[in-house]
């Protein structure tokens, strides 16, 4: 029994590409054109604040260590909890710092979303 199997080619919908929204745009994210100013030193505030926010974390992992360690010595532990204390206050505000500029980026993306002009891609 001899089995024949004839072959199509299966071809991809070539106006699915086109009628995309913002696929025109996809190439100027990876081209390196300049984004609004605005927008990057938000970002840069961003990951600057997410590197305060893991050497608090690390301080926090740290001054529990010293509080865990201290063998009773009123001393070290007096000094490890306010390390302690100031390390979770500092947390505290690079969290509430993180969301505002978190916030802020947001906004400012959908405010600049708003402004393009999208029958062009219709």
């Amino acid at each position: 029994m001899v089995v024949v199997f004839s072959g199509h080619p299966a071809l991809a919908d070539n106006s699915l590409i086109n009628s995309q929204e913002g696929f025109d745009e996809l190439g100027g994210i990876f081209s390196g054109q300049p984004e609004d100013i605005r927008i990057t030193v938000a970002k840069m505030i961003n990951i600057a604040l997410g590197f305060l926010g893991v050497i608090f974390i690390g301080l926090t992992v740290f001054a529990g260590f010293q509080y865990m360690t201290s063998g009773g010595n009123q001393e070290k532990t007096s000094h490890a909890v306010g390390l302690l204390k100031n390390a979770v206050i500092g947390l505290l505000i690079i969290l509430a710092a993180w969301s505002i500029t978190r916030y802020s980026i947001i906004i400012m993306q959908k405010t600049f979303d708003n402004s393009v002009d999208y029958t062009r891609y219709q």
